[in-house]
């Protein structure tokens, strides 16, 4: 049986601060095309949704980045909204981003939704859905860090 666990006010706000910094670790990562960090990242179980309703795990995403298929030549936050209830979080991040995948360049603003949990003691990506966001989404003066 789990127990409860007494979450104090700073705690939130610290996890809170911990989810945002793994949001933009996580960005980092692709950017770099670290699959290290990425493996860190990704929950094992993490299913991810694209633009086009296809599905992906970790395996696949890490792939991607390992064999060169994708290459992020530029990813800019737009903005980025995060929640927290205890061990779950949600961030939605809007991004501009470039990339070349399998050989054909791209340039796109993407709208993320990221469900993360607190899993082995950091924060993990257990589900993720991105499509094309609106050229006028996400204001950087409608920010929420």
């Amino acid at each position: 049986m789990a127990t409860l666990q007494s979450v104090s006010p700073g705690d939130i706000v610290t996890r809170m601060e911990d989810l945002l910094a793994a949001e933009r670790r996580l960005q980092a990562a692709q950017r770099a095309g670290d699959v290290a960090a990425l493996d860190q990242l990704l929950h094992t179980d993490v299913v991810a949704m694209g633009p086009d309703g296809s599905t992906f795990t970790k395996e696949d995403d890490l792939e991607t980045h390992r064999s060169g298929a994708l290459r992020i030549v530029s990813l800019v936050e737009r903005s980025v909204d995060v929640q927290q209830d205890g061990t779950t979080g949600v961030t939605r991040t809007v991004a501009d981003i470039e990339a070349v995948q399998d050989g054909i360049p791209a340039a796109v603003r993407f709208r993320y939704t990221r469900l993360w949990v607190w899993a082995d003691g950091r924060w993990q990506v257990l589900a993720a859905a991105f499509g094309p966001a609106d050229d006028d989404a996400a204001d950087p003066a409608d920010q929420r860090p």
